[in-house]
């Protein structure tokens, strides 16, 4: 892929904060934690990376400023840290607590989380159903925290309310500094159908920074979207499960203009093996295994014979199958390649 870099390395102006680089990694319960934040950051030193989302509520009523999901460690920066929320009063609480503890570079507002306990609860993406109490929402936020408030939302609740325009203006009226735009409705929650065109129609009708969110999984995607529709960055969420290099890769790509070379099995179970052992050491062998069978199937898609020990790895007990399962996997891939070469 040849194309000129230097337009995607300028730094990214969010407010008054400045980040060294246009690509992101989205909020994602369950992956994004400070585990594999800490991985992803050997790779991408200067993305903004994103929590996952924080319950306000759940902090507030649970009193709980030491919640695992808050953790974040001194090289954990720059980060965003995102907030659900339908009270002002609990979201300004929350707020404070973040700002005093943690410190982020912004903190942003998850207006597009489309499950039923977080819609039903008037959080997430069922705000696109009022733009007045949205308003509310972010204008209370921006006016409280010294920290540049952004917002991240939907196409709209439905193929019937597609009113993503108006919210991301909405949002900038607000004092939002910057939006960034899944480019699904709620209905579809993350089934197939992207519609990338409307990144084009938000850009032209705001005149703040448009990160692009959605099944943006290669360089190529993110190139893509970049010079098609002209947004400022693009934030990876489910493309990063089990490649926390990805960002990584994409941030070096766009800009310098050379995409990383298709990483070695045996490269890609190691860093597998190493996020086990962390997440083990950080939250007990018992409770990290249970935890980590999300994340195991993910790093070995891809190869022949894959499919049989994905199934065996959402049942790992212990992190020595782990180790054993990555290992057989490894044997495999090889016998297979040699196969192929005979």
């Amino acid at each position: 892929m040849s194309h000129t870099p230097s337009p995607f390395n300028t730094p990214l102006t969010i407010g008054p904060t400045t980040v060294n680089s246009r690509v992101m990694l989205a909020p994602m319960a369950g992956v994004t934690d400070v585990v594999f934040r800490k991985i992803v950051r050997r790779y991408a030193p200067e993305s903004l990376i994103c929590t996952e989302m924080i319950s306000s509520n759940g902090m507030v009523y649970s009193k709980r400023r030491d919640a695992r999901i808050l953790d974040k460690n001194e090289q954990d920066n720059p980060i965003a840290y995102q907030l659900a929320a339908s009270r002002i009063d609990v979201l300004k609480q929350a707020a404070d607590w973040i700002v005093e503890d943690k410190n982020p570079d912004t903190i942003d507002l998850n207006m597009g989380c489309p499950v039923k306990k977080i819609t039903g609860n008037f959080e997430g993406c069922a705000l696109m159903k009022d733009l007045d109490h949205a308003h509310q929402l972010i204008s209370s936020l921006v006016a409280h925290v010294d920290k540049p408030v952004t917002v991240k939302f939907r196409l709209g609740w439905d193929n019937e309310s597609k009113n993503y325009k108006e919210f991301g203006q909405m949002a900038e009226s607000a004092g939002a500094k910057m939006v960034t735009m899944h480019t699904r409705t709620r209905a579809q929650g993350y089934k197939p159908g992207v519609d990338w065109d409307a990144l084009g129609v938000l850009k032209q009708a705001v005149n703040i920074p448009v990160i692009a969110n959605g099944d943006i999984l290669t360089v190529e995607d993110a190139f893509h979207v970049m010079t098609t529709y002209g947004v400022d960055g693009v934030m990876i969420g489910r493309g990063a499960q089990g490649k926390p290099w990805i960002i990584g890769d994409i941030d070096n790509a766009l800009k310098h203009g050379s995409p990383q070379a298709e990483r070695p099995l045996q490269e890609k179970l190691a860093i597998c093996l190493e996020h086990a052992t962390a997440h083990c050491e950080y939250r007990g062998e018992e409770i990290g295994i249970k935890e980590m069978r999300g994340h195991l199937p993910f790093y070995v898609k891809g190869f022949p014979g894959a499919s049989t020990f994905r199934g065996q790895l959402t049942q790992v007990s212990s992190l020595q199958q782990v180790e054993e399962l990555l290992a057989m996997i490894l044997e495999e891939s090889e016998k297979r390649n040699l196969a192929v070469a005979v």
